[in-house]
C-alpha cells in the first residue's frame, strides 16, 4: 500500500508540475510577445519622431534662407528709393531754380 501511495502521490505531482510548466510557458510567451510589441512600438514612434525633426530641421533652413534672401533684396530695394528720392529731390529743387 505504501508504494501504491507513493507512485499516486508522485504520479499527482508530475501533473501538477506539468500543469504549473505550461501555465508558466503560455504567460512567459504572452510576457515575451508583449515586450517584442512594446519594442516594436517604440520603434516606430522613435522612427515617426526622427522624421518629424528631419523635417522641422529642414523647414528651419529653408525659411532661414528664404527670410535672408528677402532682407538682402529689402536692402537693395531700400538703397533704390534712396536713390530715386535722390534724383526727384534734385530734379524738384531744378524746377524751382528756373
Amino acid at each position: 500500500m505504501r508504494t501504491d501511495d507513493l507512485a499516486r502521490n508522485l504520479r499527482m505531482i508530475l501533473i501538477i508540475a506539468v500543469i504549473v510548466a505550461i501555465v508558466g510557458s503560455i504567460l512567459y510567451l504572452i510576457y515575451g510577445f508583449t515586450i517584442l510589441w512594446q519594442a516594436m512600438a517604440a520603434g516606430i514612434i522613435t522612427g515617426f519622431l526622427s522624421i518629424l525633426v528631419i523635417i522641422f530641421v529642414a523647414i528651419s533652413i529653408y525659411l532661414w534662407a528664404k527670410n535672408l534672401l528677402i532682407k538682402r533684396q529689402l536692402k537693395r530695394y531700400e538703397m533704390e528709393l534712396m536713390q530715386c528720392r535722390a534724383e526727384l529731390k534734385k530734379k524738384i529743387d531744378s524746377t524751382r531754380d528756373q
